[in-house]
């Protein structure tokens, strides 16, 4: 995108409208797709134009009466929605690899600005998806390219900030036993597993 469109993009509020796309339709693959894709770039901020540039003028225009919070302030108001959307968007389409693709660009981007990596390191399985794409999808140059680039940005985090590190841990094991959790409940309910409730008569 012109880094002019994208900032009247975002401004207006175009990462709220993906993210309320995601929401609303979870399990439409086109849906899930085009918004990942649009995420891709909005999740970049623009480089600051000049305040004096045509450029930054057409801007003000644009969005004169709107939202002027800046592209980073919005950005960091929706950064854990946006990472669990897209987490959710993998779980929910692990088998395809085009969205698997966009998805892992779009927390890649987001990895390029080290204050999200707690964000991405605490959201619920983002970390372990992206350990699953980088050993499933070994043929898919971009996305081993961007998923291994966000694994190795968080690893390098995690191996500098020990308090980031516990609470990564600490995550992790709370994960697990939610699942753990989850599974006896479903185990419980199978057929013929079910509770003996019947009453005899005497």
């Amino acid at each position: 995108l012109i880094p002019s469109q994208k900032v009247v993009l975002v401004r207006l509020g175009g990462i709220s409208a993906a993210n309320n796309a995601m929401i609303h339709h979870p399990y439409n693959p086109e849906v899930q797709f085009r918004a990942l894709f649009a995420l891709i770039n909005l999740v970049i901020p623009s480089d600051n134009l000049s305040e004096n540039s045509v450029e930054a003028e057409t801007i003000r225009e644009q969005v004169a009466d709107m939202n002027q919070d800046t592209e980073i302030e919005m950005l960091n108001e929706c950064i854990e929605q946006v990472t669990n959307l897209v987490v959710v968007a993998m779980k929910n389409f692990c088998s395809s690899e085009a969205i698997l693709n966009r998805a892992c660009l779009v927390l890649h981007n987001l990895s390029l600005n080290e204050t999200y990596h707690n964000v991405l390191l605490l959201t619920p399985n983002c970390y372990q998806m992206l350990e699953w794409c980088i050993g499933n999808y070994r043929h898919d140059n971009v996305l081993q390219q961007s998923a291994r680039g966000t694994h190795q940005r968080l690893q390098l985090t995690l191996s500098r900030d020990p308090i980031l590190r516990e609470a990564f841990t600490k995550s992790l094991r709370i994960q697990q036993e939610l699942a753990v959790e989850s599974a006896r409940r479903d185990a419980a309910t199978m057929p013929g597993e079910q509770p003996d409730v019947s009453m005899s008569i005497n």
